[in-house]
């Protein structure tokens, strides 16, 4: 019935298994599951991993368990699945992928709405990070503080207090990430081009060639990760040779 666990998070794998079969229609409301012995055969896992499974799926209200009585799918699981809003569990560094990625999409539609938006004061701020982020240049800084500032203006231009809130909640969650990017060999003058380009388009009103610019942004900075992503496992491999 069940196909085999191999990957990691072994409950979380064995919760979307079931989740699916209810969803194809295979399992239906009120139906016993087998019990914890003949599901972890089933599986290929631990019993301990199907016990935390179960807990998962009763914890959603789409399973019961009954002392002494087995476990058996609750009424309306199949609406509860469907309306759940349902986050797997993930390891710190994928969750900062979701988070760079949330970034990326927000910020490009952010670009668009501030060329349509932003007005003198907001060009002025714009600018003065700009401005910012050369002085840490000439002084050999981080350029962290301009680079964060930049992006929070340019999400304040939108005059969308939500936008701009959560644009400054993803740059401070991501404040280490982006200070380890900066500090990559030619990144900040890089950055600094980059983002006098963004600036030009909004001041122009050119929201077509903003989000362009923020894409090519996005996926420089993307690949620096990588690289830099690459190097610390080289080191980690090196050290256990």
């Amino acid at each position: 019935m069940f196909q085999n666990i191999k990957s990691m998070r072994v409950s979380d794998q064995i919760v979307n298994q079931i989740q699916s079969q209810i969803v194809e229609g295979r399992l239906t409301e009120r139906q016993k599951l087998p019990n914890e012995t003949e599901l972890s055969q089933q599986f290929g896992v631990s019993r301990a991993s199907v016990r935390e499974a179960l807990m998962i799926l009763e914890s959603k209200g789409v399973v019961e368990r009954r002392k002494n009585g087995g476990t058996f799918l609750c009424k309306y699981c199949l609406e509860k699945i469907l309306s759940a809003i349902d986050f797997p569990r993930k390891l710190d560094s994928e969750m900062f992928d979701d988070l760079y990625e949330a970034r990326e999409i927000l910020e490009i539609k952010v670009g668009e709405l501030a060329c349509q938006r932003a007005d003198v004061l907001d060009l002025m701020k714009m600018e003065k990070t700009l401005t910012m982020m050369q002085e840490s240049i000439d002084r050999g800084d981080s350029g962290i503080k301009a680079d964060i500032l930049f992006h929070q203006c340019m999400a304040m231009a939108t005059k969308n207090q939500i936008i701009a809130g959560i644009v400054r909640s993803l740059g401070t969650t991501m404040k280490d990430m982006r200070i380890q990017t900066l500090a990559y060999p030619g990144r900040l003058v890089q950055c600094l081009k980059e983002h006098r380009a963004i600036y030009n388009a909004i001041k122009e009103k050119d929201s077509r060639k903003c989000a362009e610019l923020l894409r090519q942004h996005f996926s420089a900075v993307a690949q620096i990760r990588t690289a830099l992503s690459n190097e610390g496992n080289g080191r980690s491999r090196a050290a256990n040779e």
